[in-house]
This record gives structure tokens, C-alpha cells and sequence, in this order.
């Protein structure tokens, strides 16, 4: 017999944050999100993206009061109406390999849809393309990276046993660096400069708080618009970039950031790297306290020696200029420099020509 309850104490918070904890805690790939942000989501005062969304969470357990699944149900405002389709994501799901958990943990969300009027639910999406989404169906063998996502292989059949089918699928990429940038990133990136007077405005030796706090707004304005039309995407608010802003001020380095504007000053474009940090929450439990922290640490003051490709943007008037040239210049000859050979991309629409 299996038990659902909706996420409501401040216990059940824990619980819904430690259950993937628990589930993966033998799985050497694995690594949690920050369990301070996750338990946060959980609270509707204290979720970044109440503003725009309306969130349940709900646990399954067995008949010895044992938790043994959970789940998110979100209702994402914003997307339904940009794409004028009413649904809502499932997200966070997680849970032992047993076909009874999985259909009472869909089934909660289903109904929360029906109480919401709301006939279209499908995921595992997040609150925005920031967020988790997805469900791995190949490379269990690899380790998770930040932006990806790591589950069992049981989910897939399970999910598709109660009559879900695939959407889209997303597709993750390692990029093979090389000891030198590409020579013809090296001329076109000099004629894009030239052309259209644009210009990199991150010196290697700039601090990550400054860079962050002159640049952040800019950077999200591009995100916007240049992932505006794909799947999921909606605009930040300002509740969601200050979050998000707080949360990488420890891993982002300038050396890893190109931001690039026209003659005007105005930004047109970025892109980030970041420091792969996947062992550091394997290892800390995505817990920077009491003692979490110290495995962060290396990632202030020595050069990583693995890195993901986090984002890269150009606003639409540039887009088909040749002005990410610029982007990847900068950021391979620095990566390059440190001796990373290869970078993980984040995973990208299969539908997104302009990426993949």
C-alpha cells in the first residue's frame, strides 16, 4: 500500500529534500541541487518564482510510514500563457523502483491538474530553463554536470507504463577544446570585431563581484531575449535574478565570463563557463554547512580541471553576424590556457538548430 501526503510541515520540507539523498546515496554520478535553495522552493513565501507559478509538493510512503518517492506539481503562469497551452510540469520526481509508487505520485499531480482545471501535464521541467529538466535516458555511466540531470534507468519505463510518451528530447555534448583555438574562430571573431565595433568588456583580472554586479542585469536582459522562443523559457523576474545572482557569485570566474557590447556600450551578447562543481555537492550533499563549504573552496583558488559550458547568448540583432565568434575566442584561449582540454555542454533542445 502506498500513501500520499502533501508536503506541508516543516518536517516533510526536510524529508522532501533529503529523500534523493538517501535514494542516490551509493550512486557515485549523482549530485543533488543546493539544499538550502530546494528547501526554499518548498515554501510558497520563500519561493523565488511564487510570483508567476503556483507549486504542490507531495511524498509517497509505504505502509511502515517510510518515504519511498516524491514530487513536484507546478503551475507556471507565465508559459501557459505565452504558449496559450494550460498544463502543468511535474518536476523533482523521484523514487524507488516499485510501479505502484510512480503511478500514486503521477496520479497526485494529475489531480492537483484537475483541481486546476488543467488537462496537460508533462515534464520533468522546472520553474523555468534555469532549472532541472529532463530525464536521462542514456550515459548512466557518466557523472552528472550542474546543469544536467542524473536519475536511475527504471524511471523511464516506469513514467512510460502510465501512457507517458516523449516531448522533445534535450542532448548534452562534450566539446573537445583542443590545445589551441580553431583558426577560423581566430579570423572571423577579428572581422566581426572590426565591422560591427564590438568589444569584450571582461578582463581576466577583474573581480567576480564586480563583474557580477555591473554586469548581471545586462546579461540577464540577453538571456531573455535570446532564449525567448525556446520551450519553457519565460522572462526572470527580479525575485528569480537576485536568487540566482547570490548562488554564483562562488563559482563564477571573469576569466570564464565573455560579455561583449557594440560602440554604443549597449550589451549584445555573453557567455559563461563554469568551474565544474559537480564533485564538490557530490561530496558536501549540496550542503554548504557546517563544513560543506570546504569543498568548495578550490574552486576560489586553483584552476579547475574540468569545466562546463554553461550559457551562451547573442540578442537577436547580431544573432546571424558571426558575433559568438568573439564569445568562444575569449573563452577557449582561457580555458585552453589552464589546461582544459574538453568542456560538458548543458543539455540543449534537439530542436535548437542555432546550438547543436
Amino acid at each position: 500500500m502506498v500513501f500520499i501526503k502533501e508536503v506541508v510541515t516543516a518536517k516533510e520540507r526536510r524529508a522532501f529534500v533529503n529523500f534523493p539523498l538517501k535514494l542516490y546515496r551509493d550512486n557515485a554520478h549523482y549530485a543533488p541541487l543546493f539544499y538550502g535553495d530546494e528547501k526554499a522552493l518548498l515554501s510558497e513565501s520563500t519561493n523565488i518564482y511564487s510570483d508567476y507559478t503556483k507549486s504542490k509538493f507531495f511524498l509517497a510512503y509505504d505502509g511502515r510510514g517510510k518515504v519511498v518517492g516524491r514530487v513536484g506539481a507546478i503551475v507556471n503562469y507565465a508559459d501557459n500563457k505565452k504558449t496559450g497551452v494550460k498544463s502543468v510540469r511535474f518536476t523533482r520526481l523521484d523514487a524507488v523502483d516499485d510501479k505502484e509508487v510512480f503511478a500514486a505520485l503521477m496520479n497526485a499531480v494529475e489531480s492537483f491538474a484537475s483541481s486546476e482545471g488543467i488537462k496537460v501535464v508533462h515534464g520533468p521541467l522546472g520553474y523555468n530553463d534555469m532549472d532541472k529538466e529532463g530525464l536521462l535516458i542514456q550515459g548512466f555511466e557518466y557523472d552528472e554536470t550542474y546543469g544536467g540531470v542524473y536519475n536511475y534507468p527504471y524511471y523511464l519505463p516506469r513514467l512510460e507504463e502510465l501512457g507517458y510518451q516523449k516531448e522533445f528530447d534535450w542532448i548534452e555534448r562534450k566539446i573537445f577544446v583542443g590545445d589551441k583555438v580553431d583558426e577560423r574562430y581566430q579570423r572571423m571573431s577579428e572581422v566581426v570585431k572590426t565591422r560591427y565595433r564590438l568589444k569584450e568588456l571582461i578582463a581576466n583580472e577583474m573581480k567576480a563581484s564586480y563583474v557580477i554586479d555591473t554586469y548581471a542585469d545586462a546579461i540577464f536582459k540577453v538571456v531573455d531575449e535570446a532564449y525567448r522562443k525556446l520551450h519553457g523559457t519565460v522572462p526572470f523576474t527580479e525575485k528569480a535574478k537576485q536568487a540566482l545572482v547570490s548562488g554564483l557569485r562562488i563559482i563564477v570566474k571573469p576569466r570564464y565570463l565573455s560579455v561583449i557590447a557594440d560602440e554604443s556600450g549597449k550589451i549584445v551578447g555573453f557567455g559563461l563557463i563554469l568551474p565544474a562543481i559537480w564533485h564538490a555537492l557530490h561530496k558536501s550533499r549540496g550542503k554548504l554547512f557546517p563544513f560543506g563549504f570546504l569543498y568548495f573552496l578550490p574552486l576560489l583558488f586553483k584552476k579547475p580541471k574540468e569545466a562546463e559550458m554553461a550559457l551562451i547568448g547573442v540578442v537577436d540583432e547580431y544573432r546571424n553576424t558571426g558575433a559568438h565568434t568573439l564569445i568562444i575566442k575569449r573563452l577557449w584561449e582561457n580555458v585552453i590556457a589552464d589546461g582544459i582540454t574538453e568542456l560538458e555542454s548543458n543539455a540543449n533542445l534537439e530542436d535548437n538548430v542555432e546550438i547543436n
